[in-house]
Formats: C-alpha cells, sequence, structure tokens
C-alpha cells in the first residue's frame, strides 16, 4: 500500500503566507493554506512524495493508505479539495462502492477536476477522528460550480447516504498553494 500523509496547523487569522510556511518548515510535500472558514497551513505529503516520518508538535496529523488515483492529471492543480468522514464500519463498504461506482467518475467529467485520491486513514494524532479521506486536485476553485459536481452532489444513493449522522459530519477543506 502506497503511504501518504497530511498534516495541519492552525494558524493565526490574516497571518501571512510566510508565518505559514514557517509552522511547515522545510518538510517535502505540498504546503497549503486553507481558503475557507479555518485559518490553517497544511502540508500533504501524496505517494509520490513519501510520508512525514513524524507528527510535528501542535499539528493534526493523519497516516493515510492509499484506496484509488483517477491517475496524474494533464495540467497542474490550483486548488486542492479535501472531503474527509468518520464511516461507520458496517458502512464501509458501501461508501467505497458508491466513490467508485458512482460519485468519482461524476465529479471527474467536470472540465478542471483533474485527479481523485482516497485514502484510508492508517492512524492519526490529533484533530477530528476520520476513516477516510478524498484529496481532489482541481485546476481552480470556479470547478467547484460545475454542474458535473451538482450532478454528484444530488443523486439518489448520495441522498441516502447523507441521512446518516457521519455522513453529515464530514469535514470539509478547500485548500491552495502557499505563495499563491
Amino acid at each position: 500500500m502506497s503511504l501518504a500523509t497530511f498534516t495541519r496547523w492552525p494558524v493565526i487569522a490574516g497571518a501571512t503566507d510566510d508565518a505559514a510556511r514557517a509552522l511547515i518548515g522545510t518538510a517535502d510535500g505540498w504546503a497549503l493554506r486553507s481558503m475557507i472558514e479555518v485559518e490553517e497551513a497544511c502540508l500533504y505529503c501524496p505517494p509520490e512524495i513519501g510520508a512525514l516520518t513524524q507528527a510535528p508538535a501542535g499539528a493534526a496529523h493523519y497516516e493515510l493508505d492509499l484506496v484509488s488515483d483517477t491517475g496524474p492529471a494533464d495540467r497542474p492543480w490550483g486548488v486542492i479539495m479535501l472531503v474527509a468522514f468518520d464511516v461507520p464500519k458496517e458502512m464501509t463498504a458501501e461508501v467505497e462502492r458508491w466513490y467508485d461506482e458512482e460519485h468519482i467518475a461524476l465529479l471527474m467529467r467536470a472540465p478542471g477536476w483533474l485527479r481523485a485520491r482516497r485514502y484510508r486513514v492508517r492512524s492519526h494524532t490529533d484533530g477530528p477522528r476520520w476513516t477516510s479521506m478524498a484529496f481532489h486536485e482541481l485546476a481552480d476553485i470556479s470547478v467547484m460550480d460545475s454542474p458535473e459536481r451538482a450532478l454528484a452532489r444530488s443523486t439518489p444513493w448520495r441522498a441516502e447516504l447523507e441521512k446518516s449522522a457521519w455522513f453529515q459530519g464530514a469535514g470539509r477543506g478547500v485548500f491552495r498553494p502557499l505563495g499563491c
């Protein structure tokens, strides 16, 4: 299995990208900054970069096993969208089927939806307890307003899953590269 990591640091509202970068340090990976809601700096280390070897102090840190990947994009991404769930064990197979058979395929039809990778959380330090994380590489933020995404979010299968408290409690984030 391919190992990845995702690490999140809270930052002071209005802090500069340089201040956010100082939290992350010199670790290899994709240095990110939240674009919505909670101010945070993040480091995403997909399998091709290699996992961060230890959890930094003061950060939520997740070790991730790759479950599925739509494959490399044909152009650089500008935004990362994260969706994280704490899926009950008895729902895991159903959620994986939904992602694999319907949801990801619909999202990938959107122009500018470049790549989707799903992970199972192996372990975590601090932060919310998630069992599943999906990282979506988008050309830019406008892709989130596409009709293809709207369709992917309005199917009967998704509507049935959405009734569950674990689904409603999903963690979401939209991130840009630091310095952009």
